[in-house]
C-alpha cells in the first residue's frame, strides 16, 4: 500500500468513527476530529518520499486549509455545526489537497443532493428556497430590516453520515479497491 492509498484510508476510518458518533449522538468528538486535524500533518511528512517531507506536509496543511475555510464561514452564520467543520478540515488534513478534498466534495454534494430531494419529496423546496431567499436579501440589503426564518421549513442534517459516504467514494475511486 503507497502512501496516497494511506491517506485515503484514514480519511474513511475518521469519517467512519464520526458518522457512527454523529448518527447515535448528533455530536462529532473533539478528540476524533482534533486528534486527527494534529496526526496528519506528521503522517504526511512520515509517509513522504525522501526528500519530498515538506510536499506532504504542504499538502496536508493546505488540504486542511481548502476545506475547512468555506464551512468555517458557514458556521459563523449558524448554517453549520462546529464539530462538522471540524471533521471537514480533519478529512481535507488527513487526504491532503487531492483525496481530501475529493472526499470533502463529494460528502458535500452527497449532503446537498439529499436535502434536495428530501424538500422535493416534502413538497417544500420553492418554499424553503424562498424563505432562505428572503432571509438572506434581509440580511445583506437593509441592516435595520430582518427577516425571521419560518420554523417549520427549517430543520437539521447530521453531516457525519454523508462524510462517510464521500470518503466510501473517494476509498472506492482512488483507494486501489476498483
Amino acid at each position: 500500500m503507497g502512501a496516497s492509498e494511506a491517506y485515503v484510508f484514514a480519511t474513511f476510518g475518521v469519517a467512519l468513527v464520526a458518522a457512527v458518533f454523529d448518527w447515535r449522538t448528533g455530536r462529532i468528538p473533539n478528540a476524533l476530529t482534533l486528534g486527527a486535524l494534529l496526526l496528519a500533518v506528521p503522517l504526511h511528512a512520515w509517509l513522504s518520499s525522501p526528500g519530498r517531507t515538506w510536499d506532504g506536509v504542504e499538502s496536508s496543511a493546505l488540504g486542511a486549509a481548502v476545506c475547512a475555510v468555506p464551512c468555517v464561514i458557514g458556521w459563523r452564520l449558524g448554517w453549520v455545526a462546529g464539530g462538522d467543520v471540524k471533521l471537514i478540515a480533519a478529512m481535507g488534513a488527513l487526504g491532503g489537497m487531492s483525496s481530501g478534498l475529493e472526499s470533502v466534495f463529494l460528502s458535500l454534494f452527497l449532503a446537498s443532493a439529499f436535502v434536495f430531494l428530501r424538500l422535493c419529496w416534502d413538497g417544500v423546496f420553492f418554499r424553503t428556497l424562498g424563505n432562505g431567499l428572503a432571509v438572506a436579501a434581509s440580511r445583506t440589503v437593509r441592516r435595520g430590516m430582518s427577516v425571521t426564518p419560518r420554523s417549520e421549513l427549517a430543520s437539521t442534517l447530521r453531516f457525519g453520515p454523508f462524510a462517510l459516504a464521500g470518503a466510501a467514494l473517494s476509498l472506492l475511486l482512488h483507494g486501489g479497491l476498483v
